[in-house]
């Protein structure tokens, strides 16, 4: 295939774009993590990953980095939102919105567990959370779409495609909208929420499905 032909110009163009969603997923996965787990960079980390992106989310993105200032506020407020301790206002596990139940450690833990076996990754050494919290969903999209990127293997691309329409995909807009309701008075949370949305929408562009949650 030569490097100019419309093959190789649609290949580039995939490969760039799968480079931005890997960019997205990582700093969306930094910024749902614990405050006190953030990286020292994470504005500039938020800046640059979303600025590269085919969706318009530099408002988002300010209110964003302006809202992580105060990181001591912002613990309590993540506590409040994702961990109780009398009631969870944003569930970030996939089995709070796909298990009739709500089971954690069921059918949709194992799944995802699975999936990140399949594609090659070990579970983590010490104490961690269950295998379908957000964050590492996100981190697994991270890797999938930059394995994507960088081996230009459609191996990859098909791993992704799977994972957001039998799972990811059916469930993170939803988490998105009850994050908005439940961290509506936070600067921080209400972008973050917002800004998930958006990138739910340009995801399901991308790896060919509607979104959920509508």
């Amino acid at each position: 295939m030569r490097e100019d032909s419309p093959e190789a110009d649609g290949s580039a163009q995939t490969g760039r774009s799968a480079a931005a969603s890997a960019n997205a997923y990582y700093a969306l996965a930094r910024a749902l993590d614990r405050p006190d787990r953030w990286p020292d960079n994470l504005e500039d980390l938020l800046r640059e990953s979303f600025a590269i992106l085919d969706v318009e989310t530099e408002p988002l993105v300010k209110s964003l980095i302006e809202g992580a200032r105060d990181r001591q506020a912002l613990a309590v407020e993540h506590a409040r939102l994702f961990l109780g301790p009398f009631e969870i206002q944003a569930a970030p596990w996939a089995s709070s919105y796909l298990d009739p139940e709500g089971q954690l450690m069921g059918p949709y833990s194992r799944y995802a567990a699975e999936a990140y076996a399949e594609a090659g990754l070990a579970p983590g050494d010490g104490p961690t959370d269950a295998p379908d919290h957000v964050t590492h969903e996100m981190e697994f999209m991270y890797f999938l779409a930059f394995q994507e990127a960088t081996e230009k293997d459609g191996l990859w691309r098909q791993r992704q495609e799977r994972f957001w329409r039998q799972h990811l995909g059916r469930w993170l807009p939803s988490f998105a909208d009850t994050l908005a309701d439940a961290g509506s008075d936070s600067a921080f949370y209400g972008a973050l929420a917002r800004l998930t949305r958006a990138f739910c929408d340009r995801e399901a562009h991308r790896l060919g499905q509607g979104v959920k949650g509508d």
